[in-house]
C-alpha cells in the first residue's frame, strides 16, 4: 500500500476544468521514488508506450506493434487491463481511420490489425464500426468526428474514456498501485489537454507574466 505517497499528491481537477497542472513533473517523479523497484519499473516502461501525448492519439498507429509484447510482460492486473483497454482503443481508432481514409484491408494490416479485436474487425470490416458499436457505444461518436474531422471533440472524448476508466480503476483500491498508477496516466493527459489547449496555455503565459511583473515591482 502506498499511503504516505498517495497522500503527498495533489488533487487532480477535471481536465476540462484544470488551468495548469497541480504537480509539476520534477515533483511528481521525486514522489514517485518511493514507488517498489518492481512497480517503478512497470510503470516507466507502460508509460513510455500507452502514457498520454502531445501528439493527438489518432497519430499514433506506429506504436500499436509495440504493445503485445508489453502485455505479455507479468504486471499487475490493473496494470494490464489498463494497457488492454488502450490497445483495444487504439486498435479500434487506427482501424476506424484507417477505413474512413479508404485504404483497403488488406493495406498493411499491422498498422492496426493489433489487439483482442483484431479478427473480428478483419472479418465484419464492411460493417459500420465493424459491427461493434453494441459492444463499444463511442465508436459511432468516433466515426462521426472523424467524418467530421473535429479533431478536438474526438479528443476530448477519448480523454474522457479513459479519465473515466481511470476514476474506477483508482476507486477499487485508494492507496494500492492502482490508484498511483491511475494518478500517472491522468496526470499524463491532463498535461497533453493543457498543451494542446491555446485559450488555456495563452492564459496561463499570461498569468506567469503578471506575477513575474509584480515580483519586479514589488
Amino acid at each position: 500500500m502506498y499511503y504516505d505517497l498517495i497522500c503527498s499528491l495533489p488533487h487532480l481537477p477535471d481536465f476540462e476544468k484544470a488551468k495548469w497542472l497541480p504537480i509539476s513533473p520534477l515533483r511528481l517523479r521525486q514522489r514517485l521514488n518511493r514507488l517498489s523497484p518492481s512497480h517503478a519499473e512497470q510503470l516507466d516502461h507502460a508509460r513510455s508506450l500507452i502514457g498520454w501525448r502531445e501528439q493527438r492519439l489518432l497519430g499514433d498507429q506506429d506504436r500499436i506493434a509495440t504493445l503485445p509484447g508489453l502485455i505479455d510482460e507479468k504486471l499487475d492486473t490493473p496494470l494490464h487491463d489498463y494497457i488492454e483497454f488502450r490497445m483495444t482503443q487504439k486498435s479500434l481508432l487506427a482501424a476506424l481511420r484507417w477505413k474512413h481514409d479508404g485504404q483497403d484491408l488488406s493495406d498493411e494490416p499491422h498498422r492496426w490489425g493489433i489487439g483482442p479485436r483484431a479478427h473480428h474487425i478483419r472479418k465484419h470490416w464492411r460493417l459500420s464500426c465493424f459491427g461493434l458499436e453494441h459492444v463499444f457505444p463511442w465508436l459511432p461518436m468516433v466515426s462521426e468526428r472523424l467524418s467530421s474531422g473535429d479533431a478536438i471533440g474526438l479528443e476530448r472524448m477519448l480523454v474522457r474514456l479513459n479519465w473515466q476508466w481511470l476514476t474506477r480503476c483508482a476507486e477499487q483500491s485508494m492507496f494500492g498501485f492502482q490508484a498511483v498508477m491511475a494518478y500517472v496516466f491522468k496526470w499524463d493527459m491532463l498535461q497533453a489537454w493543457l498543451a494542446c489547449d491555446p485559450s488555456r496555455a495563452k492564459a496561463r503565459f499570461t498569468e506567469l507574466i503578471d506575477k513575474v511583473t509584480h515580483v519586479a515591482n514589488a
